[in-house]
């Protein structure tokens, strides 16, 4: 069995972001939420890197 591998860097506080957000989706992606409030927009980039690159979903 071949697969494709992808080394994707993500920077220190989007780790922290993505950790926070997994954290809240009970580490289901389908559950992935941008957060709420101040981290909204950088959280909202984060998981559409995250969806597009890592698990290869269309951003919606």
């Amino acid at each position: 069995m071949s697969s494709n591998v992808q080394h994707v860097d993500f920077r220190m506080s989007d780790i922290r972001i993505l950790q926070i957000m997994l954290k809240q989706a009970h580490y289901l992606t389908q559950n992935l939420r941008p957060l709420e409030g101040p981290h909204f927009l950088r959280s909202q980039m984060i998981l559409g890197r995250f969806l597009t690159t890592i698990l290869r979903v269309p951003v919606q």
